[in-house]
Order: structure tokens, then C-alpha cells, then sequence
């Protein structure tokens, strides 16, 4: 047991010995290439930096110009349905206003159809003069 002891202690003291010669070298002796290595270092990482915040840079710009084009094909878009909307409005007017004409020819329609068709057909032109004033909104926007 002695023995087993003696020789541990041997071994750890041993191994303390080797690590104290393998020290590296402090930083007061540090070498001229060393110094100019970690110049390079210093100046590669600088210019990954540099080229990190160039490549941000462009990906903002890049991510802001496809939203502007999304928004300006959103807007397209609205224009185009509004402009569809008016046209569909303008056919049911001129639709309401032929029954109108043919009934009135025929007679077969009494005051108050004619009063309810007439209302149909002010509330349709209303409605197109509101969507055409949309319209002219939407396309400032554009």
C-alpha cells in the first residue's frame, strides 16, 4: 500500500513537473511575427464585418423594394376590382332601366313596380358614384 502511495505521489508530482516546462510564453515575449499575425487577424475580421453589414445592408434594401412592388400590385389589384365592380354596377342600370322602358310600353307595370325599379336603379348610381370616388383614390395611391 506504501508502495502504491509512494508511486502516486511520484506520478503527481511528476506530471506538475512536465506541465511547469511546457508553459507558453508570456505576453511580454511575445515575437514581432506574432504581433504581426494578430494584426492580419484583427484586419480579416474587420473586413468580415464590413462585408456581414454590406450584404445586411443590400438584404434591407432588397426585402423594402419587394415590398414595395407587393404593395403596388395589391393596389393594382384594388383598382382592377373596383373598375370590374363599376362596370357590373353600369349593366345592372342599364338592365333595370330596359324592364323599366319594356314595361312601360307594354303597361304592365303598375306605379309601384315602376317606383321600385326607379329606386333600384338611384340606388345603383349611387353606388357606382361612390366606387368611381374609391377609384380615383386608389389611383393617387398609385
Amino acid at each position: 500500500m506504501k508502495k502504491v502511495f509512494v508511486l502516486l505521489v511520484f506520478l503527481f508530482i511528476s506530471s506538475f513537473g512536465i506541465a511547469q516546462t511546457e508553459v507558453p510564453e508570456t505576453t511580454e515575449e511575445i515575437t514581432v511575427a506574432q504581433e504581426k499575425e494578430m494584426q492580419q487577424v484583427k484586419e480579416n475580421v474587420e473586413k468580415a464585418k464590413a462585408e456581414a453589414k454590406k450584404e445586411k445592408k443590400a438584404a434591407a434594401a432588397k426585402k423594402k423594394e419587394e415590398a414595395a412592388k407587393k404593395k403596388e400590385e395589391k393596389l393594382q389589384k384594388q383598382i382592377d376590382s373596383k373598375a370590374k365592380s363599376i362596370s357590373k354596377e353600369e349593366k345592372k342600370v342599364e338592365k333595370l332601366k330596359g324592364q323599366l322602358e319594356k314595361g312601360k310600353l307594354k303597361g304592365t307595370l303598375s306605379p309601384v313596380d315602376i317606383q321600385k325599379i326607379e329606386d333600384k336603379v338611384a340606388k345603383s348610381q349611387m353606388k357606382i358614384m361612390k366606387e368611381q370616388e374609391k377609384l380615383k383614390k386608389l389611383n393617387r395611391k398609385l
